[in-house]
């Protein structure tokens, strides 16, 4: 097969092979290759020891990052490739990592550790490609298969659940249905997990391409680590604004909105509170009063319990909390001046994206939140008054007029932007003055 290779890595493999060691790379690289994607990392295996791989490369610049598990990473041409030992993994006894790793000679041996067949590859240019679990078919159907017994493959770690929906969430992959009942049977065991691993894979899978996809065929996975949602599953939204259920009409978001990681989980969580304020008229219609603040609180309850940054958990909060009040024209001075334009920009993308998975007569006024990101980006361009430091009048010049020192000062400039926040008046310092000076009766 044709395998173009950087000059890094075809150096790498060279030089390690002129030394008597076997070398190939392994992995995703391989996988995207045979997809037809570049890669973008490369990640070289060989039966060189850790010690081996430095003498083939003395006078190179080669770093210890991880020799317990045989990893160094050479420097080459600028960039890091990180060269790892063949090796047989022993057992899982935390369901987290291997207890111990023995170096081996054998590539097949190293490959049959790995998780999934569309990642157990491995590719030489002089030994040519290495396949003992058909990952080419697997790329080919577009399936994601368990290396072996996929009960024993998720028994050893319980995060390779999570990359399974991952990888389906980035390549588009279905999950074969042994491996998917393995998943399912096993997912409980994700408990052991750190947060801090569990919020990696969440955060990938919900930047994937095929994110939405991912999430409709496994659902119970991710309820699993974030088992708040799960109430969202087949929660009926009988109302003429709508044209799916609540889970679905929460996939349809997330594949609406940019793939940006505060918008999707944003768009995953926004409606997160509507299962717990459903209410009925007798006719059926559903209503979901008060749901965003609730949204907004499962939000913080799950971003903060997977340790997220605290960045990523404020500005959730905000856009869930946010996503159902009304931006038009008329208020958009407001609301630019009370959140700022990055914040607006991505609150208006996830009306967008929550609008245009509504009912056909709702998605078609979707593009209006587009509209007005334009226009908001006009106001802040053309120095539109958004702040107390953009008033024509400054506190001195409300001593002057008489306005007594101390708070009541920064309570009529608070007072002075709302009036030109909500076109009551002008940004002028004639008409602030004349309005301040009505204010305090003078």
């Amino acid at each position: 097969m044709h395998f173009p290779l950087p000059a890094p890595v075809a150096f790498a493999l060279s030089r390690l092979e002129a030394c008597g060691h076997q070398a190939y790379v392994v992995g995703g690289c391989v996988r995207d290759v045979v997809l037809g994607k570049q890669p973008h990392e490369y990640d070289l295996c060989t039966s060189a020891r850790p010690e081996e791989v430095h003498l083939c490369f003395a006078g190179e610049r080669v770093l210890d990052t991880g020799l317990k598990h045989g990893t160094v990473t050479l420097i080459a041409g600028g960039m890091p490739l990180e060269i790892t030992t063949f090796r047989s993994d022993g057992t899982y006894s935390d369901g987290r990592r291997p207890d111990s790793v023995r170096f081996s000679t054998s590539i097949e041996e190293d490959l049959k550790r790995r998780d999934f067949t569309a990642n157990a590859m491995a590719y030489s240019p002089v030994h040519g490609l290495v396949d003992p679990y058909d990952g080419v078919g697997a790329c080919r159907d577009r399936r994601l298969i368990a290396v072996g017994d996929p009960m024993e493959r998720f028994g050893e770690d319980a995060l390779r659940i999570l990359r399974a929906l991952r990888f389906s969430a980035a390549l588009g992959f279905e999950i074969d249905p042994i491996t998917a009942r393995a998943m399912q049977a096993l997912a409980p065991t994700m408990d052991k997990l750190s947060r801090e691993r569990v919020a990696r894979e969440l955060n990938l899978t919900l930047l994937g391409e095929y994110a939405p996809q991912a999430l409709r065929l496994s659902p119970h996975i991710l309820f699993a680590v974030l088992p708040q949602l799960a109430p969202m599953l087949h929660t009926p939204q009988r109302t003429r604004m709508h044209r799916w259920d609540l889970w679905e009409h929460t996939l349809q978001t997330i594949g609406f909105t940019p793939r940006e990681l505060p918008l999707r989980w944003a768009a995953l969580l926004h409606d997160s509170g509507k299962a717990s304020t459903a209410s009925y008229d007798a006719d059926g219609t559903t209503h979901f009063r008060g749901h965003p603040l609730i949204s907004a609180r499962i939000a913080d309850e799950c971003l903060s319990g997977l340790k997220q940054s605290r960045q990523l958990q404020e500005a959730v909060h905000t856009l869930v909390r946010h996503h159902d009040d009304r931006v038009g024209p008329d208020n958009l001075q407001k609301w630019l001046s009370r959140l700022g334009l990055p914040m607006m920009r991505n609150l208006l993308l996830l009306q967008h994206a929550d609008l245009s998975a509504h009912a056909p007569q709702v998605a078609a006024q979707a593009d209006r939140s587009l509209a007005l990101i334009q226009q908001a980006e006009e106001l802040v361009a053309s120095g539109a008054c958004l702040s107390i430091g953009d008033l024509k009048v400054d506190g001195r010049a409300l001593i002057a007029l008489g306005v007594p020192e101390g708070p009541a000062v920064g309570d009529t400039l608070r007072w002075l932007l709302d009036q030109v926040l909500s076109g009551r008046a002008e940004n002028q310092a004639d008409q602030l003055l004349a309005l301040a000076r009505e204010r305090i009766g003078l």
